[in-house]
């Protein structure tokens, strides 16, 4: 769904990485989509929904000097809204201890953007970009998650997204949970306020 942008107010990308359709992540893209409405355009990519292959790593992109990626799937349709947006906010569940399968194949498909001529080795249009991560974690230490997110959200810099936040939410395993507890509100609305 994209919400319609004026010159004045950023373009803001929501990535939802969640497989559970009544879960946290799309209550809090609901939350996050309502109060940036007005503020910005939203651009809302589900691709817990969407067909994302793995890398080929068939360094196709390479020869192309501008983000593309030789395979046509639901992540083709990504890479001009990654590049062209102001700031990114990923919202996704946290499985084993890590991103789930179809964000990282997300994330490592931004080497569609890695240009190995740039003193930066990025392609992307705009360097300038924000990215929060929001997490949920049903159990299991917060802290090691934490650090885990933000080592993986750090690989995004190649995409043009340089300053970045993290939060994990723990004890949110009961879908719809997150929309109960204060401290995780705050949270997303500090991520927001930060985003914008």
């Amino acid at each position: 769904m994209t919400y319609p942008r004026s010159d004045t107010i950023k373009k803001i990308l929501i990535l939802n990485a969640s497989k559970r359709r009544k879960g946290n992540s799309y209550a809090l893209e609901d939350y996050i989509a309502e109060k940036l409405k007005g503020k910005a355009e939203i651009v809302q990519f589900n691709i817990g929904e969407k067909d994302v292959k793995v890398c080929l790593a068939c360094d196709g992109c390479k020869r192309q000097h501008t983000p593309n990626c030789v395979q046509k799937d639901d992540y083709t349709a990504l890479i001009p809204e990654m590049d062209k947006c102001d700031a990114m906010i990923i919202l996704s569940p946290v499985h084993w201890d890590q991103f789930p399968a179809q964000l990282k194949a997300v994330l490592d498909r931004t080497y569609s953007f890695m240009d190995f001529t740039q003193p930066d080795f990025s392609m992307a249009s705009r360097k300038d970009k924000k990215l929060a991560g929001f997490f949920f974690a049903g159990f299991g230490p917060v802290d090691v998650y934490t650090q885990m997110v933000e080592t993986n959200l750090k690989s995004f810099s190649t995409a043009g997204f340089r300053e970045y936040k993290a939060h994990v939410a723990g004890d949110c395993n009961v879908p719809g949970s997150v929309m109960q507890k204060e401290a995780e509100l705050k949270a997303a609305d500090a991520i927001i306020d930060w985003i914008l």
